[in-house]
């Protein structure tokens, strides 16, 4: 499996989460590296909690789109969910799919539903589905736009090592060997 080769050789805890990266990426219809460097930029592969109650792989929220949380047992028992890492990647990528969506509809930035999908409607007027003018900042510069920035420049770095390693494996496959 080339993604786990890709993985092991990127970040030592990543490639116990290659089979449920691979599947989820191909079920929601995202390559796994750029899948794998969300993951990196948001959690540098650990299974935790972050300060501002994201929690996971993806640091998925249990509040997403202005939804009520549940409280007390009931919001301890959602949140310990998100730490099953198909969970938490089939719900991050779920999200992940909709602001793609959304955002090839309402934008035409390739990379800006990264925004959205780090800073939610958050920045977008109640009732509209247009962005402030804040948001219309270049996608890959300042505060919120680093985020898309630093998420590609990770997948570019899987892409590199994908290119050094799979492809001379496949180019000697079809060699015939020689006299060794």
């Amino acid at each position: 499996m080339w993604l786990l080769i890709v993985l092991r050789l990127f970040n030592p805890l990543a490639p116990v989460y290659a089979s449920v990266i691979l599947k989820e990426s191909r079920k929601h219809g995202f390559d796994p590296l750029l899948t794998s460097a969300i993951m990196y930029r948001e959690s540098r592969f650990k299974n935790g909690k972050c300060y501002r109650g994201s929690h996971g792989l993806l640091q998925v929220q249990l509040k997403v789109n202005g939804s009520r949380t549940c409280k007390g047992t009931m919001a301890a028992a959602r949140a310990q969910k998100l730490y099953d890492a198909r969970v938490n990647i089939h719900r991050a990528l779920t999200l992940a799919s909709f602001w793609r969506r959304w955002c090839l509809k309402n934008h035409k930035g390739h990379h800006h539903w990264l925004l959205h999908f780090n800073q939610g409607f958050g920045r977008c007027p109640k009732g509209k589905r247009r962005c402030k003018k804040s948001e219309r900042i270049p996608i890959l510069t300042g505060k919120i736009g680093g985020y898309a920035r630093r998420v590609l420049k990770v997948y570019e770095q899987l892409k590199k090592i994908k290119d050094r390693v799979v492809t001379p494996v496949a180019h000697q496959i079809g060699k015939p060997r020689g006299d060794v």
